[in-house]
C-alpha cells in the first residue's frame, strides 16, 4: 500500500500521503488487508518531520500487519527530489526501530548510492523511482550527465544513451500496451535534457494531441540527425572529457 504519493491529485483524492493525517485509518486498512490476504502486505510511507512520529508510525504498521516496509526519507512537502535531500538518518532509525524488512527511498541517483545507502541506513534493500524514469540503465552502473559532471571519478561514454532505452521502451509498449498519457510521459522523462537543445522538437511532440509510434520513432531519427546524442556514462580508467553540457569529448 502507497502511503507516500505527495501530488495535488492525492491531495484531493484524500489518500496517498495526505492518509497521514489519518492514522486510525491507515491502520485499519492495513489490518484488513492483513486479515483478508493470502499474500503478504507491504507498506510504502514518507516520514513525519518528527523522527519519533515517524517511528511510532512505522511500528502501527508492523503491529497491524504490514510485512514489508518502504520508507521514502523526505516529508510529505518535499516535492522536489533534487531540491530536498532524503534523510538517510530517519531510514536508519526505523530500520533500528522494526523487526520486517525496511527499504529505503530516496537520493539513489547511479548506482554508487546504491551502496553508500545500505551501509548508512542498514535497510534490507533500496528503490529509486525519479531517477530510473530518466535513466532506466542505473542499477546496471550508467549515469547520465548531470552526476557526472564534477565527480573526482574517471567516466567514459557507456556506448548507451537515453534514446537508445527509450526506442527499446517503445518496442516493450507495442509488445504489451499502455496508456499513451504514461508514454507521452516517460518520451518527455528520457529525453528531457535532448529537448533541452533542440526545444522545437519538444514542441512539435506536445502539439501531437494522438500519437503514434512511428512519430515518436521518427523523434529519436530526428533528434540524432540534428547531431545530438547526450550519452549514459560508466567508470574508466581514461580520464575522458566532458563538456558542459554532458557531451563527452
Amino acid at each position: 500500500m502507497m502511503y507516500r504519493c505527495p501530488q495535488r491529485i492525492a491531495r484531493r483524492g484524500n489518500y496517498g500521503a495526505f492518509l497521514m493525517d489519518n492514522l486510525p485509518l491507515i491502520k485499519a486498512l492495513v489490518e484488513k488487508l492483513a486479515l483478508n490476504l493470502n499474500v503478504p502486505v507491504s507498506c510504502k510511507i514518507r516520514i513525519f518531520p518528527d523522527l519519533q512520529h515517524t517511528i511510532n508510525y512505522a511500528r502501527m504498521l508492523e503491529n497491524a500487519g504490514c510485512s514489508l516496509l518502504a520508507v521514502h526519507g523526505r516529508t510529505r512537502d518535499e516535492k522536489d527530489g533534487k531540491k530536498f535531500q532524503a534523510n538517510w538518518s530517519a531510514i536508519k532509525a526505523v530500520k533500528n526501530a522494526v523487526r520486517i524488512p525496511v527499504l529505503a527511498n530516496g537520493n539513489i541517483r547511479h548506482v554508487d548510492d546504491v551502496q553508500s545507502c545500505l551501509e548508512e541506513t542498514g535497510a534490507d534493500g533500496v528503490l529509486s523511482a525519479e531517477s530510473l524514469l530518466e535513466n532506466p540503465a542505473l542499477f546496471a552502473g550508467f549515469r547520465t550527465a548531470e552526476w557526472v559532471l564534477g565527480s573526482e571519478e574517471s567516466n567514459e561514454d557507456g556506448n548507451l544513451d537515453q534514446a537508445d532505452l527509450l526506442v527499446e521502451y517503445l518496442k516493450l509498449c507495442e509488445k504489451h500496451p499502455v496508456p499513451w498519457r504514461m508514454i507521452r510521459s516517460h518520451v518527455h522523462k528520457l529525453l528531457g535534457d535532448w529537448f533541452r537543445i533542440h526545444p522545437h522538437v519538444r514542441e512539435e511532440l506536445n502539439a501531437q494531441s494522438k500519437l503514434t509510434f512511428e512519430f515518436l520513432y521518427d523523434i529519436v531519427n530526428r533528434l540524432r540527425e540534428l547531431g545530438v546524442r547526450i550519452p549514459l556514462y560508466g567508470k574508466n580508467t581514461h580520464g575522458g572529457r566532458i563538456s558542459s553540457n554532458g557531451i563527452g569529448a
